[in-house]
């Protein structure tokens, strides 16, 4: 009995693989308020990028894009399944924007591999531009906001990644463009970007 129960439980739950701005509890919890953070996970063989525009966050969001030797850090969520929707419809989804996928992630907390649920930009960027080091030639729809770049640092330092992935991520490219009500509501004004 105990175990069906288990069983149960578990297929009312899911897991997810948050690389931008949802590694952020303060984030997640707008539209996700089941979502319980299990610690950092690396994705292997995807890169971080930004591409196109968002609305929201007057730049570029992220997406990860298959790149074998790669990898990409982020936060493991447990998420109640009756705000999958609410996931989807935060990631566009239904938009056509993202395209939600199935990914391996090694859990660095269980030292283990949780299949989550994450999503990647239906238009994908072609070109690998992020990891060159010229962060001078950076495409101004490669550029994620000032804003949305801040959020992803403090996430990523909430979720306890390695701090020389975070200071990676602090020194992106970012287009100077920020967006005051998310500065406001996540608490940004202590967060430094290297430039």
């Amino acid at each position: 009995m105990q175990k069906s129960n288990y069983l149960i439980s578990m297929a009312n739950k899911f897991y997810y693989f948050g690389f931008g701005s949802n590694m952020l509890a303060s984030r997640i919890h707008i539209q996700n308020p089941t979502a319980k953070r299990i610690g950092a996970g690396r994705l292997e063989n995807y890169r971080l990028d930004f591409h196109t525009g968002s609305k929201n966050w007057l730049g570029a969001p992220a997406t990860i894009v298959p790149t074998p030797g790669a990898h990409v850090y982020g936060a493991i969520w447990e998420i109640d399944m009756c705000n999958l929707k609410d996931l989807d419809d935060q990631e566009s989804v239904p938009d056509g924007v993202y395209i939600p996928i199935s990914v391996p992630v090694h859990s660095l907390t269980s030292d283990s591999s949780i299949t989550c649920r994450a999503y990647h930009l239906t238009n994908q960027p072609q070109t690998e531009i992020h990891d060159s080091g010229a962060q001078n030639n950076i495409p101004f729809d490669r550029q994620p906001s000032k804003t949305y770049l801040k959020v992803l640092v403090k996430g990523a330092r909430e979720s306890g990644i390695p701090e020389d992935y975070v200071q990676w991520l602090r020194g992106i490219k970012h287009n100077g463009k920020e967006v005051p009500a998310m500065e406001e509501k996540l608490e940004l004004d202590q967060v430094e970007l290297s430039f």
